[in-house]
C-alpha cells in the first residue's frame, strides 16, 4: 500500500507528463482559431469544474470568492491572465515554437523571485542575483545573436508568473478557482463562438471532434486537479523539482518527435537559463532546510 507521500508524488509526475506531452495534443485542434480552441478548452474546463466542485462540496468556497470586493477585482485579472496564458500557449504549440514555450516555464520561477522584488518589496539574497543575472545574460545572448526577441516565451513565462501570484493574494483552493475563472470568462467565450464559428465549435462536426473536446480535460482539468493534491502531501522541496518536467518533457518532444527547428543561439541560452535554474533550486534547498 503506497502511503499518502507517496500517492502524491506519482500525482505531481502525472500532471507533469500530462502538461508535457499536451504540446502534441492542442495542434490535433489546429483546424480552429486559437482563441476558439481556447475558448472551447475553457468551456470544457468549466463543466469540468463543476463537476469537480459538486463531488467535493466546494461552491460555497466558489460562493465567498465572489462576496469579497478585493478577492472579486483580483479574481478577474487573474481570469485575465489565464487566458492570456492559455492563448499563447495554444498560439505558440500550433505554431511549432514549442522550444520558446519551455523557455518560457522556465524563466517563470526565476520571474517569480523578480515579481517578488519589484511589487512585493522582496529581498533579494546574492544566489538569485546571480541566478535572475545569468538569465537576463542568456535570453539577451539569443536575442542579439538571433535578433529577435523570444516575445511568445516571455509573455507565457511572465503571464503564468503573475498568475501564480495573484492565486497567492487570493489564498484559495485550485478547483474553486478554475471553477470561479472559468464562470467568468464563459459568456464571452460563448460569445466569440456564437459569431466566429458558424457551428459554433460544437455542432456538425465528425466523432472525433467531439472526443477531442473531451481530451481537453486530460491536459487541463486532470493535471491541475492531480498538482493540487500533490502540493498537499509532497514536500516543497521535491515540488520545486519536479515543475521543470513539464517544460522538459515539452523541450524533448519538439527536438526529437516533432523535429521543431532548433536557433544556434538556444544551445547556449537553454544551458545558462538551466544553470541559472540550478542555482535558484539548491539556493531553495538550502533556505528549507535552515528553516527545519
Amino acid at each position: 500500500m503506497l502511503s499518502r507521500e507517496q500517492q502524491g508524488l506519482i500525482a505531481c509526475i502525472a500532471s507533469g507528463i500530462l502538461w508535457g506531452v499536451g504540446v502534441l495534443f492542442w495542434p490535433l485542434l489546429s483546424y480552429l482559431s486559437p482563441v476558439s480552441i481556447l475558448s472551447l478548452r475553457l468551456i470544457c474546463s468549466f463543466f469540468f469544474a463543476i463537476f469537480v466542485v459538486y463531488f467535493t462540496s466546494r461552491f460555497s468556497l466558489v460562493k465567498s470568492l465572489f462576496q469579497n470586493r478585493k478577492t472579486l477585482k483580483n479574481l478577474c485579472i487573474a481570469t485575465i491572465f489565464l487566458c492570456l496564458n492559455w492563448g499563447f500557449y495554444i498560439y505558440a504549440i500550433n505554431s511549432e515554437k514549442a522550444i520558446e514555450v519551455s523557455l518560457g516555464y522556465y524563466l517563470t520561477p526565476l520571474m517569480n523571485i523578480a515579481f517578488g522584488r519589484i511589487f512585493f518589496n522582496d529581498v533579494l539574497n546574492k544566489n538569485q542575483i546571480i541566478a535572475i543575472g545569468l538569465v537576463i545574460v542568456g535570453v539577451s545572448y539569443g536575442i542579439i545573436s538571433y535578433g529577435e526577441i523570444p516575445w511568445l516565451g516571455l509573455i507565457i513565462g511572465s503571464t503564468f508568473a503573475v498568475y501564480g501570484f495573484l492565486h497567492k493574494i487570493i489564498n484559495a483552493d485550485a478547483i474553486s478557482l478554475l471553477f470561479a475563472e472559468t464562470m467568468i470568462i464563459l459568456p464571452f467565450s460563448c460569445l466569440w463562438l456564437y459569431f466566429t464559428e458558424p457551428t459554433y465549435g460544437i455542432i456538425d462536426y465528425d466523432l472525433s471532434h467531439y472526443v477531442l473536446l473531451f481530451g481537453t480535460i486530460f491536459f487541463t482539468g486532470i493535471p491541475l486537479i492531480l498538482f493540487t493534491y500533490a502540493t498537499t502531501t509532497v514536500r516543497l522541496t521535491t515540488l520545486g523539482f519536479l515543475l521543470y518536467l513539464s517544460p522538459s518533457i515539452n523541450f524533448l518532444l519538439a527536438i526529437f518527435y516533432t523535429h521543431e527547428a532548433i536557433k544556434a543561439s538556444d544551445y547556449i541560452t537553454f544551458p545558462v537559463v538551466w544553470i541559472a535554474l540550478c542555482i535558484y533550486t539548491f539556493d531553495m534547498l538550502h533556505k528549507i532546510k535552515k528553516v527545519h
